[in-house]
């Protein structure tokens, strides 16, 4: 046992006075005369000896107060092992603070984070004044990588807001480990942790190997299953979105819950106005789907956001996304020598459809890098700078359609092969020099490219018939068949873009496709595919990079994100027509981003929260005590929302055992017994 003061021991010399007092009696002897004192000698000699033995309790109980309440004023403890490393510290103290948004969750009216920061402004008082820490939030910004003092931790927790960003436990580790090691003077280092230990997020614990070289505290704040509604997926149900025209919108909503949500109402607004709702019921435990109905005015991007009434946890209760509306479509068709009329009357009666017909041997190919939609009509040879510019096209994000001429040349199946079109070859007639038209099965609806074009397909639905004169591996995505299951129209995906490949050309004497009514739907869901390739309804912060297809993309100046008042530049990168965006690590609000190139908006994107933080599941405390007990350098507090009996049990563990607070309880208890002796004994 050690004191904190131990000069107030010096005090233990006024046990003396109690001792001089009982030595030597002060009072007056009074005089009582009796007439016959026979009787009293018994009495007097019972009277002594009960008087000594009352005083000599009297004294004992004295000295025992002034004893405890000495011992009281002098601090005694018991030292801690780590005593030491944190009173002569010289390593650093680094400390995590979860800062994500399961941290909203309350105990009474206080939330997590703020009771953390509470625990952590108590914890940096009981170092030493010239220690160094470390404060280590999810945003991973650059001020946390140096030391800092105590005085600069109160004013980085007073900073500390909520973060869109979630580590998991092992990057936790490895940062803090990098960083110790590069400042760290070669002492032992004190490493914390403030994390509710959400399972989503912080990933497996028996994948995090802690080293012995230091000593390891997990506070872990108490957090149970808490009830929440998240957005999991939205989508159209026709990507092409036409201007005054019915579209769908369906959103699937995950319940984490065990009780199931009736009635519940989900708001679709476009352009910040309110233009649809939607109910839902959902299970416990379950999903459920609604669907919006809407229309829109005029062409563009479209902002759009979907809300509900969720509580507590009210992070996730918007779901961001943009449309874009009635996009212009510029279809090129190339034709040799002739030039068939199916393909310009299937776009012609459309406004959104700007079709242009050339003669390849007549082409500018920069008109074939502006377009969104190529289709190569019975071209007999594909070769020299046109074929470079068509797969450039194909391989930036175009879409790429192909009928073969009636005798294609072996430069279109060379063409076609290096796209990556299996086994490509082309069909020559029979023996007899005739040539036989096949029929072509009916669709499949299940397929996602049909889905939407038709109300129902009768198995006996009456289909046209065609002449082949390419055959190839079902390698792609099988359109269409014939009856022998050899292919007729083929989805093949060129990295970026899409080509879309028929067996048999357009021309009517080969091929009945262009005169039946499936023609037109295919056609048009080419051209309507075109503008949805890359052209996602939203993004998440939890992505690296963001991928975006431009249609003018300038090399020489820099693309910004601009959110309201908030303005950055990311780190990009442009290949072809193709901008690549570098996500900031730094926390970023949810909601639509403008694309912007010297003060002109260029797109417009939509990012929400990641998913993985909705689901409010948390390790438990016996999990976690399960997972570290047999290591000696961690401990794990019990969660108390009372930080100063935190920072008790923390002294008690690590520096002192304080043992002032039982000298005074036993110094007012043998007073107590002092005056219980004068009064009733």
């Amino acid at each position: 046992m050690q004191f904190v003061y131990p000069l107030f021991l010096w005090a233990l010399l006024s046990l003396a006075i109690p001792i001089l007092i009982h030595l030597f009696n002060f009072r007056r002897v009074k005089k009582v005369y009796f007439s016959n004192v026979r009787l009293l000698k018994e009495v007097k000699t019972e009277t002594n000896s009960f008087r000594r033995l009352k005083h000599l309790l009297i004294l004992l109980a004295r000295l025992a107060f002034l004893t405890f309440l000495v011992l009281a004023f002098a601090q005694p403890y018991f030292p801690s092992e780590n005593q030491k490393s944190i009173e002569n510290l010289s390593g650093l103290v680094s400390i995590y603070l979860d800062n994500s948004y399961s941290m909203q969750s309350k105990i009474g009216n206080e939330k997590y984070l703020d009771l953390a920061s509470v625990y952590i402004s108590q914890l940096v008082k009981v170092f030493p004044e010239a220690a160094k820490f470390q404060l280590i939030t999810n945003n991973f910004e650059n001020q946390e990588q140096y030391p800092i003092s105590a005085r600069e931790i109160e004013d980085r927790l007073t900073e500390t807001s909520y973060s869109s960003s979630y580590r998991t436990l092992e990057n936790i580790f490895k940062r803090q480990s990098n960083l110790l090691n590069r400042y760290s003077e070669g002492g032992k280092n004190q490493v914390f942790w403030f994390t509710d230990f959400q399972k989503s997020t912080l990933g497996k614990l028996d994948e995090i190997k802690l080293d012995t070289a230091n000593q390891y505290y997990i506070i872990p704040m108490k957090s149970e299953k808490t009830p929440n509604l998240m957005v999991d997926s939205v989508w159209l149900s026709n990507p092409f979105v036409k201007a005054l025209e019915s579209n769908k919108i369906s959103v699937r909503i995950q319940n984490f819950s065990e009780e199931k949500y009736d009635d519940l109402v989900l708001k679709l607004f476009i352009d910040n106005r309110q233009v649809s709702t939607a109910n839902l019921d959902i299970p416990s435990n379950g999903t459920a789907t609604g669907t919006f109905n809407f229309t829109v005015d005029g062409s563009g991007k479209k902002a759009c956001k979907i809300t509900f009434e969720d509580f507590p946890i009210i992070f996730d209760n918007e779901y961001f996304f943009v449309i874009n509306a009635a996009p212009k479509i510029d279809i090129l068709n190339l034709y040799d020598r002739q030039n068939s009329r199916y393909v310009q009357s299937v776009y012609s009666n459309e406004s959104v459809f700007a079709l242009n017909s050339y003669d390849v041997n007549n082409l500018d190919y920069k008109r074939i890098e502006s377009a969104s939609v190529v289709v190569l009509n019975e071209l007999q040879d594909i070769e020299g700078e046109l074929k470079q510019t068509l797969q450039k096209f194909t391989r930036s994000g175009g879409s790429l359609v192909v009928f073969p001429a009636a005798n294609p040349s072996n430069s279109l199946t060379q063409f076609l092969s290096e796209l990556g079109v299996g086994g490509v070859r082309t069909v020559r007639s029979d023996s007899t020099g005739k040539s036989t038209k096949f029929k072509i099965n009916p669709p499949n609806g299940q397929n996602p490219f049909f889905k939407g074009m038709f109300v129902a397909i009768p198995p006996n639905m009456d289909m046209p018939a065609a002449i082949p004169t390419l055959q190839w591996i079902n390698a792609g995505n099988n359109l269409l068949s014939f009856k022998n299951n050899r292919s007729f129209f083929s989805q093949f995906s060129t990295k970026g873009g899409k080509l879309y490949l028929f067996a048999a050309p357009l021309s009517s004497e080969n091929n009945s496709l262009a005169k039946h009514a499936i023609f037109v739907p295919i056609m048009y869901k080419i051209a309507s595919s075109s503008q949805t390739v890359g052209d996602r309804l939203a993004y998440n912060f939890q992505e690296k990079t963001i991928r975006l297809r431009l249609d003018k993309p300038s090399s020489e100046q820099v693309y910004k994100l601009v959110n309201e008042d908030l303005e950055l530049i990311p780190a990009q990168n442009l290949i072809d027509d193709q901008l690549l965006i570098e996500m900031p690590e730094e926390a970023l609000p949810a909601g639509f981003y403008k694309l912007m190139l010297d003060n002109k908006e260029e797109g417009l994107l939509a990012f929400n929260y990641g998913k993985a933080e909705s689901e409010m599941s948390f390790y438990s405390l016996d999990e976690i005590k399960s997972r570290f007990a047999q290591q000696e350098n961690v401990q794990v507090f019990d969660f108390n929302d009372n930080s100063q009996q935190f920072i008790s049990d923390f002294k008690a563990q690590n520096i002192r055992y304080d043992l002032w607070k039982y000298m005074l309880i036993f110094a007012l208890g043998f007073l107590l017994v002092e005056i219980l002796l004068i009064r009733f004994l």
